[in-house]
């Protein structure tokens, strides 16, 4: 109540201010650096369709209309991968889920340290270098734009700055590249796989039966984890899981669909191609759609015109279509780093074993600012192999003879920026592949499609050649047996062209079969989404765009059913004494897997599945390996359905699997009974499975309704084609899902719809900070693509040199 009326109060002070900062979309705007004039047509969701006379000037304007809308968002983001929070929230305490003894007094210096060692500026800054003079002159372009935004608007900078107390600096070249570089991090799940595989490992020695079907990818003869490695790996993940896990750059919870289908599968007579990236569901979108056109100029040799979505932050457009081809982008999850274990010299610390050689580490000293004036210097310690990420943690009282390094493929500075803008201009498949040849980190499955009636696949990014059999465990690092030999080279990685079957989808599952003779991954996701998306795609010879449409929008858990079907025998088996816990065994024995916002079986079997998870794990791992085993996206729904799936399995263990079914259901009414009420037919998934769009602000309760949107009921789950997926660290709140949809009809292009989970806007006052919130719930569409008459009475807004 007091919240409330305090937001109240707040709210037409806060809209005041937010009208100084509110975005120009009519009029005139001088802005020094272009060439010549820029205009810009607003349709009425605020997306905007820019026609630049070159190059250089499209994306200076980019640039500041990025900024004019998501300035904050951009320097938070560039903030946070830069190490460099601790400047503007100062040395605040950070939320631990489980406070370790370690962390009493770790913080945002802490975070600031931990991104530091990772190295995702360095990598940026040395990526800068290597690229060519021409693109350093479109990230010069763009920078500029952001900063004639910045130069102009001091005195009216978007609310989150006042309200924090400071302003942006100026906006650089490898600003950009940090913020790409961003997205390997938050898509990768190597090193923290490893950490809880590592610590997993020490807490099951001596249960190798166990040990194995919780880790199907642990080979024989696998390297040891001493006690002192484990120790260093839990600590290391109770930092993770105590800060990540709890803001908006959760790492590893990520995923996505896309597929395309060919001419003779489509109603259009032209390819369809989808994507729905799931993402972090936050305030403001992930996505800032645009169409950006520049003409034709001698030093191009032809005009420049893309749609899609793009990411404030970066030049170009990630997502989208030009006029002659389409592409959507999933992560491909493959395995892009290995953990080190470095024996340190008995009397040198910096000194550490590489085959039969003592080799100094390279370090480097950072200082990290502290609001207020203070100042922290902190050593960033390098091997042959990358930083050592074990430094973040150091635990006293254990012998410092081994150290954790971390070698990734994102710490190799590359031509990333190459590969978007190549995608943007490409023609055809060749021209597409060329330019994918570019990618780095992370791994990515492009679909593609163009106007001939072509449709393709192909994986991008650098996957290592490992001569060793890959393992999830640190590697012993003294060893030259155990170092990679380059990359899979981009000729031979997966590709497909014009399948016969007509159709090519990927979602995040296993790229190739055992017939693929390098190694990609054992990280990837559960088939239950790609096996969902091919069944739906090849229920219909000719699929249209409303069909494409109801397939993004899908909400059957195959997975559900599967286990359901695979523990009905123990659901029919409850005994009939107890009625209500009978008759909801029957209930979910006949679920058809249908998790619609409603549904009141979705909401038993979740709860079901969390409770019988916590029996069967918890006992032996405890509840914070427990947490940490789960907290790694859905990778342990197979081996733990294996498990169920053997009823003499060691897990048992006194409580056989009959029994523990019925305690877990037992205790799925309890606990839906306490949170739920006791009327069952009230049980709504919606109620519990509920979809907050956080701002970064969501943590003060005063700010918190001004700046978030929601709790609304929310309909999936983690492995829905539709994805809800939750925590099972932390059930059943939605936070990750598709943080766009595009539906592309190839050569038709204004019959091809997006829509985000929001809005376009920055500002949390503006109408287009939600206004596309209602739609996405409804699983509505917005036309992206309009003609030069069908924009004719927009508002406009030009951009003019400065003279």
């Amino acid at each position: 109540m007091i919240v409330s009326l305090i937001a109240s109060v707040l709210r037409p002070l806060l809209r005041a201010w937010v009208r100084k900062a509110a975005p120009k979309t009519q009029g005139a705007i001088l802005l020094p650096g272009l060439d010549e004039k820029v205009g810009v047509s607003w349709d009425p969701y605020a997306i905007p369709h820019l026609c630049a006379a070159n190059e250089h000037d499209l994306f200076l304007a980019q640039g500041y209309l990025h900024a004019q809308e998501r300035l904050w968002q951009m320097d938070l983001n560039r903030r946070f991968l830069c190490g460099r929070l601790a400047e503007i929230l100062g040395e605040e305490a950070v939320p631990w889920k489980e406070l370790s003894i370690h962390f009493r007094d770790k913080s945002t210096v802490d975070l600031d340290y931990f991104i530091r060692l990772i190295g995702i500026r360095r990598t940026a800054c040395a990526s800068l270098r290597l690229l060519p003079e021409q693109d350093v002159d479109r990230l010069l372009a763009y920078s500029k734009g952001v900063n004639c935004y910045i130069e102009t608007h001091l005195s009216s900078l978007p609310l989150e700055f006042r309200l924090l107390r400071y302003q942006p600096e100026p906006w650089q070249p490898e600003d950009s590249l940090t913020i790409g570089k961003g997205f390997a991090f938050f898509l990768s799940t190597s090193l923290f796989t490893r950490l809880t595989w590592s610590a997993l490992t020490e807490k099951l020695s001596g249960q190798e039966v166990k040990l194995k079907s919780l880790l199907p990818s642990y080979p024989a003869g696998a390297p040891s984890v001493t006690r002192f490695v484990a120790d260093e790996a839990r600590e290391i993940l109770r930092f993770v899981n105590g800060t990540f896990q709890q803001s908006d750059w959760a790492v590893g919870n990520q995923g996505s669909n896309n597929w395309v289908i060919a001419p003779r599968r489509s109603s259009t007579g032209m390819p369809i191609l989808c994507n729905d990236p799931h993402l972090r569901m936050t305030l403001p979108s992930v996505w800032y759609l645009m169409h950006l056109k520049a003409a034709a100029s001698h030093k191009e040799g032809d005009d420049f015109e893309v749609w899609g979505a793009s990411i404030p932050g970066s030049p170009c457009i990630q997502l989208g279509h030009n006029r002659r081809i389409a592409w959507g982008v999933t992560a491909a999850i493959c395995d892009d780093g290995d953990l080190y274990r470095e024996k340190i010299h008995p009397t040198e610390p910096d000194l550490y074993l590489a085959g039969s050689q003592w080799v100094r580490m390279g370090y480097e000293e950072e200082k990290i600012a502290i609001r207020g004036g203070r100042e922290v210097k902190k050593k960033v310690r390098f091997t042959r192999h990358g930083p050592v990420i074990s430094d973040l943690t150091k635990i006293t009282n254990v012998p410092a003879e081994e150290v954790l390094a971390f070698k990734w493929t994102a710490h190799e500075p590359s031509e990333e920026f190459r590969c978007p803008y190549g995608v943007n201009r490409a023609r055809n498949w060749r021209e597409f592949l060329q330019s994918l040849s570019y990618q780095a980190a992370p791994t990515l499955n492009y679909v593609y499609a163009d106007t001939a009636g072509n449709i393709g696949y192909s994986l991008a990014g650098k996957v290592p050649l490992r001569p060793y059999d890959p393992t999830l465990l640190p590697l012993p690092g003294w060893s030259e047996e155990f170092e990679w030999q380059g990359y899979l080279p981009f000729s031979e990685q997966p590709r497909l062209y014009n399948p016969p079957e007509g159709a090519i989808a990927t979602a995040n599952n296993r790229i190739a079969d055992e017939s693929y003779p390098y190694f990609l991954s054992d990280l990837f996701d559960p088939p239950y989404r790609i096996r969902r998306i091919k069944e739906l795609l090849s229920a219909k010879e000719r699929l249209s765009p409303e069909d494409m449409a109801a397939i993004q929008q899908d909400i059957v858990s195959n997975h559900a059913k599967e286990l359901i079907g695979l523990l009905k025998n123990d659901l029919e088996a409850i005994a009939d004494k107890d009625l209500s816990l009978k008759n909801t065994a029957a209930r979910l024995s006949r679920w058809d897997g249908d998790c619609s916002e409603k549904n009141i079986e979705a909401t038993i079997f979740h709860v079901f599945h969390q409770c019988l998870l916590k029996n069967l794990l918890v006992p032996d791992l405890g509840l914070e390996l427990f947490r940490a085993y789960t907290e790694i996206f859905n990778q342990f729904l197979v081996p733990t359905d294996q498990i169920l799936k053997d009823p003499h399995s060691p897990w048992f263990g006194p409580c056989p699997r009959p029994a523990l079914v019925e305690k877990s259901l037992r205790e799925t009414l309890e606990e839906l009974t306490q949170r739920l009420g006791t009327d069952m037919n009230q049980w709504h998934w919606g109620r519990l499975h509920t979809l907050t769009l956080r701002h970064p602000f969501d943590r003060s309760k005063i700010l918190a309704p001004l700046f978030s949107l929601g709790p609304f009921p929310s309909s999936g789950d983690g492995v829905t084609v539709n994805m809800g997926f939750y925590r099972h660290s932390n059930p059943y709140k939605h936070v990750v899902g598709p943080s766009l949809r595009m539906i592309i009809n190839v050569g038709d292009w204004e019959r091809s719809f997006f829509i985000l989970p929001s809005g376009q806007s920055g500002h949390p006052f503006s109408r287009h900070y939600r206004d596309q919130a209602g739609l996405w719930q409804q699983r509505e569409y917005i036309q992206l693509f309009y003609t030069q008459e069908g924009m004719r009475n927009w508002p406009f807004l030009s951009l003019k040199p400065h003279i």
